[in-house]
């Protein structure tokens, strides 16, 4: 069928002259032939938001065990493979990781990740509140900062759930989509997410490190010099809150500091490979 330009509208030869049935036919042959064009394009330029990928994202960000998580991720990049470069592209993403306190000391100049394809966020204040947020005390929470190199990014989902069509193709299969309420239905876009593929971290993309401070209590005791009564932990309490601090879990996240951290960790990394 040839599928070139076609005239809209049947000519009256007069404004407001209604047109007689054998132009209304045209008209209606017209529409159809239209319709079979818009199909044909369809078939040769099908949308790459097909059921596979949509099954792939749903179930990537339903999480899952270690196990779970890397056949998603294999999955996850096998599908996404084909999509536009739009949706592989991103500036600086972060990943919260809890670390065995054990393991701290032995990170080195590098931590070597048990899982490469992983899960990243766009957003600072995403990677610091995820899973509570800090992590309980027995495990280093830490930050990391990286800006991804094109081969890392497996798929940018932030991106994906900003694209209409994404979003009405994953409207219209949902119903096909195994665990969807689980998945995509219940996520969608909310962790501003970005999926890498990498296997290390250098010590210096640590953006913040996890950690609680002592009681308040205490802390005012300190400030004080003796036992705060109530009218002066008040006091205490607004003090704190001016300074922009807080009691409890925070993440230290003043470049210097962290600096600190970092090289005493290369430190006791060196001393341990030394003694070993």
């Amino acid at each position: 069928a040839n599928c070139g330009p076609s005239v809209s509208s049947a000519q009256s030869g007069r404004s407001g002259a209604v047109a007689p049935r054998s132009s209304i036919r045209t008209i209606n042959r017209r529409r159809t032939h239209g319709s079979v064009c818009n199909h044909l394009a369809e078939m040769t330029h099908p949308s790459p938001f097909n059921l596979e990928l949509l099954q792939a994202v749903s179930d990537w960000q339903r999480g899952g065990d270690a196990k779970q998580k890397k056949k998603r991720g294999a999955a996850l990049k096998a599908a996404a493979i084909s999509l536009p470069d739009s949706f592989k592209s991103s500036a600086i993403c972060y990943r919260q990781i809890a670390l065995d306190k054990s393991a701290v000391w032995r990170v080195g100049t590098n931590l070597n990740l048990s899982e490469t394809i992983s899960a990243w966020t766009q957003s600072l204040e995403a990677a610091k509140s995820i899973k509570g947020g800090v992590p309980p005390v027995g495990y280093q929470g830490v930050i990391f900062r990286i800006e991804p190199t094109p081969d890392q990014i497996v798929v940018n989902l932030a991106s994906l759930y900003e694209d209409k069509i994404f979003r009405s193709s994953l409207e219209e299969m949902k119903a096909q989509i195994s665990g969807y309420w689980d998945g995509a239905g219940k996520y969608g876009a909310t962790q501003v997410e970005v999926v890498l593929d990498v296997a290390s971290l250098p010590l210096d993309s640590i953006h913040s490190w996890g950690g609680y401070s002592s009681p308040e209590l205490q802390l005012a005791a300190m400030f004080f010099g003796h036992t705060p009564s109530q009218t002066e932990l008040h006091l205490f309490r607004e003090l704190m809150e001016k300074a922009g601090h807080r009691c409890g879990p925070y993440w230290l996240s003043t470049p210097d500091a962290v600096s600190r951290v970092a090289e005493k960790l290369k430190f006791h990394a060196e001393r341990l490979s030394n003694s070993g």
